[in-house]
């Protein structure tokens, strides 16, 4: 199968040079193989492509040639503090390695988050969440957006990606059997810098933020980053679950 031999090609190729060297791909090869080249390939006019990250831990030691823009200490502090939690097993908890890669296929959104724009700012050509995003606001389950397009993955608060979009991704006939989550903090930074083909290779050079998978402190908080002017890459923060901004959007992640 030519098509599967390109993908796992690519990735080698993605891990050897991020990391300096080779994983076992039997596993993302039988991923890939299970869902099909013809899913792939809906998935990639999504603009969504499939990737594994490898079980590595991406602590404050770790020396990869490619991971130049890396999170500084205090992020690092928080996390070994017990500050940073995650849903794990049903319950939210402290997650100790969350700067740790646990080995998995997921499905990842190739777009650059877009700058500041009042508001109006969109993802490019957002074909994958535009849709159901609007459907949720029409239908009055997340908060209509008065700034821009209906479409806009922006002034989404955390808790509205928690109790509705996520379950309507999870339903969606286009992802069947896959898990949606958002990225986490550890992803959202290495993913573009592991993966400099993707027009999401230039995300810390804009000036919007992201809500990550995390928590901080309890569910209060969610975690965010990303923002240019904030060390954009190695930019973690938190603030209200339940609050809506306009230059604070959100990018979904599959486990397949």
């Amino acid at each position: 199968m030519s098509w599967l031999k390109a993908i796992l090609d690519q990735e080698r190729k993605s891990h050897l040079a991020f990391f300096n060297k080779e994983f076992n791909l039997s596993d993302f090869e039988q991923t890939l193989a299970k869902h099909g080249e013809k899913k792939i390939r809906e998935w990639g006019a999504l603009l969504l492509e499939p990737h594994f990250l490898p079980k590595i831990a991406m602590d404050r030691k770790a020396d990869f040639p490619g991971w130049k823009v890396r999170p500084d200490d205090h992020t690092y502090e928080v996390v070994y503090q017990g500050k940073v939690l995650r849903n794990m097993d049903g319950k939210i908890k402290p997650d100790k390695k969350a700067y740790h890669f646990i080995g998995q296929t997921v499905l990842v959104d190739t777009r650059l988050k877009p700058n500041y724009q009042d508001g109006k700012q969109m993802w490019k050509n957002d074909n994958f969440l535009g849709p159901v995003l609007k459907k949720l606001r029409q239908t009055k389950k997340i908060q209509p957006y008065e700034y821009g397009s209906q479409y806009s993955r922006f002034d989404i608060s955390a808790d509205e990606w928690e109790d509705q979009i996520k379950s309507a991704l999870n339903n969606d006939k286009r992802f069947s059997n896959l898990q949606w989550r958002l990225e986490r903090g550890i992803e959202g930074n290495v993913i573009p810098q592991l993966y400099p083909h993707m027009p999401r290779k230039d995300n810390g050079q804009t000036d919007t933020w992201v809500w990550y998978e995390e928590y901080f402190g309890d569910r209060s908080d969610r975690v965010n980053g990303g923002h240019s002017d904030c060390g954009g890459l190695a930019n973690f923060c938190w603030h209200w679950s339940g609050g809506h901004w306009y230059y604070r959007s959100f990018c979904p992640l599959a486990v397949l």
